[in-house]
């Protein structure tokens, strides 16, 4: 073969060093790669250069194949490494991570009403306390594919993480080494998502709520899945992210669809899992899975499916908790139940309001007390899964208990 055939097949490879191992289908699988730092400071980072020599190589190739006549540009090897190369291109223009989920740097809000107009109340949104007590939603579905969106109003900015693997939602205070976050969705572990802070260099698997290496631990801000019409009634002036669709969302969620991914019914699991896969409950059945410390447990969405109100009292880790939930379970909240310095017991009312029986304090079901003695008080809301997927909640948390009527 010629040297500019040579040449050309070196390109080629150094291309396809450079895009592939950060494009979807080899990210599922190669994702161990992406999820180390190292791996994935390579592919978000180092591999731009290896890109740029890629280029400087083709064209420098191009160059002298055009000065040595056809013989050297018409050769079997050349045209082929021609057609390789854009073919490359192509792929990573539609598959790369970088390019497909791209985190949303400037989010858009309607308030509530809009929303209401605009996607109707049986819209899914994730709602976030932020650091204030105030309250943000997010449309769930809008949110699958960048997975990230960040919120950077206020004093109190954050960014809001949605896994559509294991339908699990959870939002980062942007503070201490974590203030300046430049967010980059690297793969998927064990089904969850990961994604890499280019300041820091760090790699972080939601479910963990920290880096990889554990220096540097993030805080959790309390995050819940519900409909949109009951977010609005439950916070009025809340306000409402929004994007538009773009072509990208379209084949993305195809592509999942046909896969049966998103299905609650399909039995697909995409990246292999950690563990056996715990039988105890349906495979993608919906559970608010609560860890503090070491401990967790396991509160089936099932125990809030036919009841209009109701309320769960129970400890995790020695820290009293009350699992508050409305309409069907449409709405679950955790709080921890201390206050003041003595731990309450809650219970539900006939009028649909919570009542402490040790002061006999009315509360809201958003946390506040409205009447009594504790009036103004506010509950703490509990960073925890709401309503994840069972196989991908036991898979992280193995043998975690499952609370059952005692």
């Amino acid at each position: 073969m010629l040297l500019t055939d040579w040449m050309a097949i070196a390109s080629v490879l150094l291309l396809a060093a450079a895009i592939l191992p950060g494009t979807l289908v080899f990210l599922m699988l190669t994702n161990k790669l992406a999820v180390s730092e190292g791996g994935a400071r390579y592919i978000y980072g180092n591999a731009f250069w290896v890109g740029i020599l890629s280029l400087a190589l083709a064209l420098y190739t191009l160059f002298l194949a055009i000065q040595a006549g056809p013989s050297h540009y018409y050769s079997a090897a050349f045209v082929v490494s021609v057609v390789l190369y854009g073919a490359v291109l192509v792929w990573g223009f539609f598959m790369h991570t970088k390019l497909m989920f791209q985190p949303v740097r400037e989010p858009r809000y309607l308030d509530t009403a809009q929303a209401l107009k605009r996607f109707g109340g049986e819209e899914e949104v994730v709602g976030v306390i932020d650091g204030a007590g105030r309250p943000w939603a997010y449309i769930a579905r809008l949110s699958r594919r960048p997975h990230v969106v960040y919120q950077p109003e206020g004093e109190n900015p954050f960014i809001m993480t949605h896994c559509i693997l294991a339908h699990s939602s959870m939002a980062f205070a942007m503070n201490d080494r974590f203030n300046q976050p430049d967010i980059t969705i690297t793969a998927a572990l064990a089904n969850n998502m990961v994604f890499y802070d280019k300041n820091t260099q760090c790699s972080v698997i939601q479910m963990h709520n920290r880096s990889l290496d554990k220096s540097m631990p993030l805080d959790t801000l309390p995050t819940v899945s519900m409909s949109l019409a009951t977010w609005a009634r439950l916070y009025p002036d809340s306000k409402i992210w929004f994007r538009e669709i773009s072509w990208r969302d379209v084949f993305y969620l195809k592509m999942l669809a046909r896969a049966d991914v998103i299905d609650p019914k399909s039995p697909v699991i995409v990246y292999p899992l950690q563990n056996d896969l715990d039988d105890r409950l349906g495979m993608k059945s919906n559970v608010m899975g609560v860890k503090i410390g070491d401990n967790s447990m396991t509160y089936p969405a099932s125990l809030f499916a036919d009841r209009d109100f109701r309320v769960i009292n129970d400890a995790v880790d020695g820290v009293p908790i009350a699992l508050v939930s409305k309409s069907g379970g449409d709405f679950v909240q955790v709080y921890d139940r201390r206050v003041d310095g003595r731990t309450l017991t809650l219970e539900f009312t006939g009028e649909g309001n919570l009542r402490d029986t040790e002061t006999g304090s009315t509360w809201s079901i958003t946390g506040t007390a409205t009447a009594g003695e504790l009036f103004g008080k506010q509950l703490e809301p509990v960073p925890h899964y709401n309503k994840i997927f069972w196989y991908v909640w036991s898979d992280f948390n193995p043998g975690s208990p499952i609370y059952s009527e005692r």
